[in-house]
């Protein structure tokens, strides 16, 4: 079970570690992340929600300008070729915790 974002902060203060926090609204792409938080400097990202044919989830987080060749990853990944797809937009409350944001 994942952390709420009010546990995260906690956590992060107990263990000590030093942050920042930002607050802006959900965003689904890059250039919507880079109105909000482009300005902050360091490299905007982009995250992948994944399957596996075996209905393994992954999230792959990337800079924004990394191109994901997927059958590469599913190869480093031991999946074989084409092992990985888009996760179904149905697993995104199920498994991530969160609903459709469009």
């Amino acid at each position: 079970m994942g952390y709420s974002k009010e546990q995260l902060l906690a956590r992060l203060q107990d263990l000590k570690i030093e942050f920042s926090k930002h607050e802006h609204p959900v965003v689904m792409t890059v250039e919507a992340q880079a109105k909000y938080v482009g300005s902050m400097g360091g490299g905007l990202s982009k995250n992948l929600f994944l399957k596996d044919k075996k209905h393994r989830y992954y999230i792959v987080c990337a800079l924004a300008d990394t191109k994901v060749d997927m059958k590469v990853l599913s190869q480093r990944l031991g999946l074989g070729k084409g092992g990985l797809r888009m996760a179904p937009e149905e697993a995104l409350p199920e498994i991530l915790q969160v609903g459709r944001c469009l």
